[in-house]
């Protein structure tokens, strides 16, 4: 059995073991533990180490002992180093002392000279200051005078003919100027204001006599304008360009671009007028003046296309001077038409002067108002060509209406005189056909679609006035004309009814209202045709007789008369009484209404008769069926 001290040394040998394997074995420390272990524990057998334990016991404790000397050693040893580290901490010590002494001093030394020093200091450092401002004034001045004085060579490119280099200079120029102006407003002082103001001075004399040189240059270019297809340089877009800032000298060149854009379109348009194209294609315009339509006609395209052309010409011009603005053009674009102006009003007004048929005036009518619409979205509205075209158009629109209206008040006058059969008049007739064709021609064309989109007065108002205006004269004339029966002039309105509702489009007028025109005087034909049977029918409608032999009598003589009447169908014929209506629908709707409603009142009348007389009379009576089949 083992001791208590073997198994203590048994666990304590195991977890050594158990160390050193988990550490590495090739530390020389580990080296050193295994030998000093090996030594210490060799192997014994059991029965020695039964038998004695001195042995070990010993070792162990020479083994601390040689430990504790090998602590003692180093720490003697680590005495001694530290002794010899305060010995030269301490002679450090001194030297630090000795160089604080020496850097006292020397800061003493400094302070007294630079006591001494001082005022030198600062007037060297006030000189220094001052010679750097010399420095940079001087800097200052040879940039400006770089900057904003034109040299001899630029003066003298100012005064040549128009080059790139021209523009070049005169861009510097430009440019220059702006900034001496800024410079003026960042100067301070009266002597640096009056330096910039001189420069500034210098510099507009050279650029104005630049631009008057430019504005002399482009006067003399502006002469090749005066040919119907002009060709111009680049230069001259450049120049006017340049021009548009200073406003009076480019108004000097626009208004001479007119005068001479003017003056050549007059006389290309005359040209065109007189003698047409090159050796007579196309043939003058004047060549076709019989033809009134195709004569304004081709003299409106003309313009129109000599309008779009200057336009084009005049956008080319200025395409250099972005700053114009549309309008301006548009306004330079009116007064070059000015030079068509005259001569196309002179021509215009002849040919409407000797129109005489509404369907003619009103084709004029329709060019002038779709060119004035065309020609206002290129030119300003308050210009003298504008006015011109516009005042044309109005010439033509007042032209129609007082040719309609002559139309209309002889038909008016002729309605008067009405034949027994109840026809109208050959001049009424010819004023709605004039209307329909003119509604015919109106109908789907620009110029409607114009009046629409600008909401002002159009072709059908004016047709509606005219219509309105015959029907309200023609209907009163009818109404106060002698020797027609009531129910004759109610046929003859609604014969001027249908004929304006067959010769004319009614949906497109329906505020004419002619459907309600219709049925008013319908009801009242009815109604006066009604009452004629009864007249004619001599039967006692409104009252009855008390019942006595004379009254009898007299009733049968009145029932016998109306039962004849029937069987010839002479006097109660209602299909003959309307048989003058020019419209057969209407006539037989009336017919068939006026009997319904005579049938109607004819058989109160026989419940009356058959009430009061048994016999008689009442036997001869025919009953409202018969009646009514008769009818």
């Amino acid at each position: 059995m083992q001791s208590a001290a073997d198994r203590r040394a048994a666990g304590s040998l195991g977890r050594r073991v158990q160390q050193i394997v988990q550490h590495p074995l090739d530390r020389p420390e580990m080296r050193t533990a295994l030998e000093s272990l090996a030594t210490t524990y060799s192997y014994q057998p059991a029965s020695a180490a039964t038998t004695t334990t001195t042995p070990y016991t010993q070792k162990h404790r020479d083994i601390r002992h040689e430990m504790l000397e090998h602590t003692h050693n180093i720490d003697r040893e680590f005495v001694n180093k530290l002794a010899q580290v305060n010995s030269i901490f301490g002679e450090l010590e001194d030297c630090v002392q000795a160089l604080d002494q020496q850097c006292q001093h020397l800061r003493a030394s400094i302070n007294h000279t630079r006591s001494i020093t001082a005022n030198v200091a600062t007037q060297a450092s006030l000189l220094t200051e001052e010679q750097s401002e010399l420095e940079t004034r001087q800097d200052l001045a040879q940039l400006l005078l770089q900057k904003f004085v034109l040299s001899a060579k630029d003066s003298q490119t100012l005064q040549r003919q128009i080059d790139d280099e021209f523009f070049r200079v005169l861009d510097r120029l430009d440019r220059m100027r702006r900034e001496c102006q800024g410079l003026m407003v960042g100067s301070r002082g009266e002597s640096g204001q009056q330096g910039v103001s001189e420069l500034l001075s210098e510099l507009a004399q050279h650029q104005d006599q630049a631009y008057k040189h430019l504005l002399r240059w482009v006067l003399s270019q502006i002469r090749i304008l005066n040919r119907d297809t002009p060709e111009f340089s680049m230069r001259l877009k450049q120049a006017l360009g340049r021009l548009v800032a200073h406003e009076a000298l480019f108004d000097s060149a626009v208004v001479e671009i007119s005068a001479i854009r003017r003056e050549s379109l007059h006389r290309a348009f005359i040209t065109a007028l007189t003698r047409g194209g090159p050796r007579g294609t196309p043939r003058p315009i004047e060549a076709h003046a019989a033809d009134a339509q195709r004569f304004v006609g081709d003299m409106l395209a003309w313009v129109h296309q000599a309008c779009a052309s200057e336009r084009e010409l005049l956008d080319t011009l200025f395409s250099h001077s972005p700053s114009l603005q549309t309008q301006a053009q548009q306004q330079l674009l009116a007064n070059v038409l000015e030079g068509v102006s005259r001569p196309l009003e002179i021509r215009v007004q002849q040919t409407i002067a000797e129109l005489q048929t509404p369907s003619a005036v009103y084709r004029i009518d329709s060019l002038l108002e779709f060119y004035a619409s065309m020609f206002a979205s290129m030119c300003l509205p308050d210009t003298p060509f504008i006015r011109a075209v516009v005042q044309l158009a109005v010439l033509a629109r007042d032209k129609l209406a007082q040719t309609l209206n002559a139309l209309a008040e002889t038909a008016i006058a002729d309605s008067a005189h009405i034949a027994p059969t109840l026809d109208l008049p050959e001049s009424l007739h010819l004023l709605l056909g004039a209307l329909a064709d003119i509604v015919h021609l109106y109908e789907g064309s620009t110029t409607m679609a114009l009046a629409e989109t600008e909401s002002k007065s159009t072709i059908a108002d004016l047709v509606k006035q005219v219509l309105e205006h015959a029907y309200s004269e023609t209907r009163s004339t009818i109404m106060q004309a002698e020797g027609l029966a009531e129910y004759e002039k109610r046929m003859l309105e609604l014969n001027v009814l249908s004929a304006v509702s067959s010769t004319l489009d009614a949906s497109t007028y329906k505020q004419l209202d002619i459907s309600g025109h219709v049925e008013r005087c319908q009801q009242q034909l009815e109604a006066e045709l009604v009452q004629l049977l009864k007249t004619k029918s001599h039967l006692p409608f409104d009252s009855i007789a008390t019942e006595t032999q004379e009254n009898v009598d007299v009733l049968a003589d009145a029932v016998n008369q109306f039962n004849q009447s029937l069987k010839t169908a002479m006097d109660l014929d209602i299909s003959r009484l309307v048989s003058r209506l020019s419209n057969h629908m209407w006539a037989q709707e009336i017919s068939q209404h006026a009997a319904r409603k005579f049938t109607e009142e004819y058989a109160e009348l026989y419940k009356q008769i058959r009430g009061i007389m048994e016999h008689g009379a009442g036997d001869l009576l025919l009953t409202p069926e018969t009646v009514a089949t008769l009818l």
